[in-house]
């Protein structure tokens, strides 16, 4: 059982859902990343995903965009990465970090060699957000041969036959994504992300985590009450460090009592839903 699976199971058998943050490597930088890692892991949360930056990332919103750039300026490296991976995971041996990236820097090292290093620096998992599974079959393979997860996303739009041929290629927990639209923190979860959780999570293959937009404890209550066993959260996260430049370290209680509040809201959904009421 990889340490994903684990921490699921260990989290459901306690009735609570599990808190992800998504956290961009080297912003500012990888000093700061380390620290608030083990802030975001200190105060309750279960699984980081760690995201390696990009020159080009479609998929995300103005606040991820920022936040990769400045990492980007500053000279962060795809081995500045595992590096990072591999310092977090020496302090945590036990939580999971799943890597979230686009396909270009995987493909620019090798498939193989990429999954390789992510595996040796303490990686769970990997998520790449533009390959679909039709065309990612060196990437199972590499994953399946370093024992990593393969997360992978859906959306609003999705088939039910997609859903499932989705779900057939994917390990450790889907991705659900809550707009068709791209990253950011936002007042309120519309019902196309609710509704969509319900339907992968009525298939009982995987356990699904609502992600795009989740900022307020309200969120991760409906969430885990459509039927979610975590949330992701992202760009709000970011906002409470990226705001004030050079005095990053001066957010970090402010995250911790989030943390708290967002963990918090998972255990009373979980065991609400669970007692029916």
């Amino acid at each position: 059982m990889t340490r994903i699976a684990d921490t699921f199971r260990s989290l459901d058998a306690r009735g609570e859902g599990a808190y992800i943050p998504y956290v961009c490597a080297g912003d500012p930088s990888p000093e700061f990343t380390i620290r608030l890692v083990k802030t975001l892991f200190d105060s309750g949360a279960d699984i980081i995903e760690l995201g390696l930056p990009f020159s080009d990332p479609i998929a995300d919103g103005p606040t991820i965009q920022a936040a990769m750039g400045r990492s980007l300026s500053a000279g962060l490296k795809v081995k500045d990465v595992f590096a990072i991976m591999s310092s977090i995971r020496a302090s945590d041996p036990n939580r999971p970090i799943v890597l979230m990236t686009y396909f270009n820097p995987v493909m620019r090292m090798g498939v193989d060699e990429f999954c390789r290093r992510l595996a040796t620096a303490g990686g769970d998992g990997i998520l790449v957000v533009d390959v679909p599974p039709e065309e990612s079959s060196e990437l199972e393979d590499a994953t399946k041969a370093n024992s990593l997860d393969i997360i992978r996303l859906v959306a609003p739009s999705t088939q039910e036959e997609r859903i499932d041929e989705i779900l057939s290629k994917a390990s450790g927990y889907v991705y659900a994504v809550s707009v068709s639209g791209v990253t950011g923190a936002r007042d309120k979860l519309g019902s196309a992300g609710l509704e969509l959780v319900s339907r992968v999570a009525s298939r009982g293959v995987l356990p699904v985590a609502l992600g795009f937009g989740i900022s307020r404890p309200e969120h991760v209550r409906q969430a885990i009450s459509a039927g979610a066993s975590g949330v992701v959260e992202g760009s709000g996260l970011i906002s409470m460090y990226g705001k004030d430049p050079g005095h990053e370290d001066s957010s970090l209680s402010a995250i911790s009592e989030h943390t708290r509040e967002m963990k918090a809201a998972t255990v009373g959904a979980a065991l609400k839903m669970s007692s029916g009421h």
